[in-house]
């Protein structure tokens, strides 16, 4: 019986999880008054903009 295929990874198995990319977004809307941006979210979270948009897109569904 051969060896099962694995899948490959995609964006969202390598984003942060949830909940630091939420309380990030809390926080800076706490300080700031403002919602974040994906830009900002890519900064705090030191990860891509493509993974930040993503995380971004999850926090605003």
């Amino acid at each position: 019986m051969p060896a099962p295929v694995l899948a490959k990874p995609t964006a969202s198995a390598t984003l942060p999880a949830v909940p630091e990319a939420l309380l990030i977004a809390e926080t800076h809307h706490a300080e700031q008054g403002q919602h974040i941006t994906p830009g900002q979210l890519k900064g705090r979270l030191r990860v891509t903009l493509p993974l930040a948009t993503t995380a971004h897109a999850q926090l605003s569904a």
